[in-house]
């Protein structure tokens, strides 16, 4: 299980980081990339969920679990504001998404198993 906290961690930090490029190129008039930056979104939102679900069942420290469960919760906050047009708030969260990104890896890789 130790393998599905570190790969969905790598995972959540990826595509917060193609979440900037795809609203960068949004921003360059390819109004396409809108739509992939929104599907992309979801992955984020899936890795948090996968993510906070392991490190239940792997019952990590009280510390590292919070830092899954905001990391959801700030993803979640990050999809309304993008659907509401929030960019004002939108853009900033997002920089603290790829923050908790590096923490979530982190963590992920620190963590040993207990036996």
């Amino acid at each position: 299980m130790v393998w599905v906290l570190r790969t969905t961690a790598v995972l959540f930090l990826l595509a917060v980081l193609g979440q900037a490029v795809l609203a960068g190129q949004f921003v360059t008039g390819d109004t396409g990339f809108l739509e992939m930056h929104a599907v992309n979104g979801t992955v984020v939102g899936a890795a948090a969920i996968v993510w906070v679900i392991a490190s239940l069942v792997l019952r990590v420290p009280l510390r590292m679990g919070l830092v899954g469960v905001a990391a959801l919760l700030a993803t979640g906050a990050q999809i309304g504001l993008g659907h509401g047009r929030d960019l004002g708030l939108h853009i900033p969260l997002g920089v603290a998404l790829l923050g908790a990104g590096i923490t979530l890896t982190s963590l992920s890789f620190a963590y040993r198993e207990s036996k």
